[in-house]
């Protein structure tokens, strides 16, 4: 059954610039680069209606204008109008889960984003308990985590006959204010990444690549979970004036954790935030759905003791400004730190019982593995359902793996233990 919409090279086309993480990506050589996509499913405590679930679909095509991007000659585009796919519908029984999970990859591995192909809806039907699920991908040069909920959101809305607001900046809109906050950047500021530069390039990290197989495709999976308690006190950790939250445990449990592994007490990483901030009073992308992200240098130090360490990173956090956003304005994404530390604390999350997205239900594979970004070590954790996790993968050597994982989850345990006496 045909899905993919039909592109018509006539349909009218607004170019648009690029944000620096989409200019990093389009940059890169992937061997499977239309294959680099969020999905996830959203659960539905009745029959779902296809009808009603097209009609929605269609007024979010029609409201964010990036699920109406296409990228033609190393160019972006926003059309005026786009047709959907077709919405894919899979009755799950009497299937297996690596049956289940091989047709959801299927269903979002054959994006084009040159067709603007660059999202797919599909209804899962057949559960033992009569609920359904609402499955949705997209590619993530439109998509960020941050709009799981936004979409969740509204496509529940829409569905039920609910109008939604729409008084949010566009994506072309914030592609322009970035652009011009890289040009007024103040003096202060380009100074300060500046030095950061000169620093990193006089302590090259030349340790790191001995300790990585010689293939970056030799790639080592692990999972650091804390428990329920641990996550618990992670989010209560505050400690009098130096105010510690949770990324300063975790990045501070990760400097040690570095330190262990390289004997070096500063390592450099690259940190990633999801970039949605205030840059004036002219421009608001709390619900505009796209891809969003900022990389940025950051030097973890390990101090004489667990305050100074603590004092040390949280010193290095403080003088970043807007989640980094002038850093990729100002300096683009080339040569950053090959470690890299993405956490995010709240994804896609509701109190509601019904339309919730099922974070631990899989939706197929999102992203194909054959893309490597160049990194020896990608960390990527988040809290959900009251737990934090982090999923390690790295192509270390074994020993330099394990070791890696092992002192993160020790020091962020023994640094939560310390502040929480």
């Amino acid at each position: 059954m045909k899905s993919m919409p039909v592109f018509d090279k006539q349909m009218e086309m607004e170019p648009i610039g690029y944000l620096p993480i989409q200019k990093w990506f389009m940059a890169k050589t992937l061997p499977a680069a239309n294959h680099f996509n969020h999905s996830f499913l959203i659960y539905v405590n009745e029959k779902t209606d296809k009808e009603r679930v097209q009609r929605a679909l269609e007024k979010l095509n029609r409201r964010h204008s990036m699920l109406r991007a296409v990228y033609r000659d190393g160019k972006q585009y926003i059309r005026k109008e786009s047709p959907i796919a077709e919405i894919r519908e899979l009755d799950i029984r009497g299937k297996k889960e690596d049956e289940i999970f091989h047709e959801l990859t299927q269903w979002q591995s054959g994006f084009d984003t040159e067709r603007g192909y660059i999202w797919q809806c599909g209804i899962l039907r057949g559960y033992a308990d009569g609920s359904e699920r609402i499955y949705l991908a997209f590619h993530h040069l439109v998509f960020d985590a941050a709009s799981w909920p936004i979409i969740r959101e509204e496509l529940k809305a829409l569905y039920e006959g609910r109008e939604v607001e729409n008084n949010c900046s566009s994506y072309p809109q914030w592609v322009e204010a970035v652009k011009e906050y890289g040009k007024t950047a103040t003096a202060e500021e380009r100074q300060y990444w500046l030095e950061w530069h000169r620093e990193r390039k006089e302590h090259q990290q030349d340790e790191w690549q001995e300790l990585a197989e010689k293939d970056d495709r030799e790639l080592r999976y692990s999972r650091v979970d804390f428990s329920a308690e641990i996550s618990r006190t992670l989010f209560q950790t505050k400690r009098s004036a130096r105010n510690t939250d949770i990324n300063d445990v975790l990045l501070s449990g990760l400097s040690y954790a570095l330190y262990e592994v390289s004997g070096k007490k500063q390592n450099w990483i690259t940190v990633e935030k999801d970039g949605r901030d205030k840059l004036d009073n002219h421009t608001d992308i709390s619900r505009t759905v796209g891809w969003f992200t900022t990389l940025f240098p950051l030097c973890l130090s390990v101090g004489k003791d667990i305050d100074d360490t603590i004092e040390r990173n949280r010193n290095s956090q403080s003088r970043v400004r807007h989640k980094a956003i002038g850093y990729g304005a100002i300096h683009g994404y080339e040569q950053l730190p090959e470690i890299l530390f993405n956490y995010l604390e709240h994804v896609g999350g509701t109190e509601e019982k019904f339309w919730q997205i099922r974070m631990g239900e899989s939706s197929g594979e999102s992203m194909n593995p054959d893309n490597r970004f160049g990194n020896i070590v990608e960390i990527n954790g988040l809290s959900r359902e009251g737990k934090t996790g982090f999923g390690v993968e790295s192509c270390l050597k074994e020993e330099s793996h394990r070791l890696l994982c092992e002192a993160f989850k020790k020091n962020v345990e023994k640094i939560t233990s310390y502040l929480n006496p």
